[in-house]
């Protein structure tokens, strides 16, 4: 099990051998790592908060999603950067000269977002997916659990449980399939952000 007091200590390729075998404790701590100087990078481009941030949960989720065809031998920071600015680059090519106008002036006059309201945010999140985790069918949960919680990985999963990885897979994935359809239905809420706080932050189930 890793232990996510030595996780920053571990370099971007020892993360990524980890979040390949499903680490959710190292990809937290990539998210980390990168999180913010992705949304600076995208901002030097489409120049706006909403739309970095945006564009940044994107590549993580499909970080998460993706992450068995991970090339460890590749430099980690250079593929987020190219995937960073591609999709940034592809963004502002949709974007209509008046709307890039539009967001550039709104941009100017709005506040910061406030950070008391941020963690007011978040605490309303971590309810609703507490409710959605306990939509999950049994064997979900579990598996949910021990990932989540205790920060196994999914082949220790498989040997705790006495079933294959591919089956602790399955019901992974299928468990976040169905919290991201539930979380969808809410239009009151930025279902991709919730997502990766699924991924990334501890919960009780």
């Amino acid at each position: 099990m890793s232990d996510s007091f030595t996780l920053p200590k571990k370099t971007d390729k020892e993360l990524v051998e980890l979040l390949i075998d499903g680490s959710q404790l190292a990809f937290g701590e990539l998210y980390a790592r990168y999180k913010g100087r992705l949304i600076h990078l995208c901002k030097r481009y489409l120049k706006s908060e909403d739309d970095a941030e945006d564009i940044v949960q994107d590549i993580f989720l499909q970080l998460w999603e993706t992450r068995h065809l991970l090339n460890t031998e590749l430099s980690f920071a250079a593929y987020l950067k190219t995937l960073t600015k591609n999709l940034a680059m592809d963004k502002l090519r949709h974007f209509d000269v008046h709307e890039r106008f539009a967001q550039n002036m709104l941009m100017n006059v709005i506040d910061s977002t406030n950070e008391t309201e941020n963690t007011i945010l978040e605490n309303d999140y971590a309810k609703l997916l507490d409710e959605c985790v306990a939509g999950l069918s049994q064997r979900q949960k579990e598996i949910f659990r021990l990932s989540r919680i205790k920060g196994h990985t999914y082949k220790e999963i498989a040997e705790i449980l006495n079933i294959s990885e591919h089956t602790v897979k399955e019901h992974a994935s299928l468990a976040l399939k169905k919290i991201k359809q539930l979380l969808m239905q809410h239009a009151d809420i930025h279902y991709k952000t919730v997502i990766l706080l699924l991924i990334i932050n501890s919960a009780t189930c």
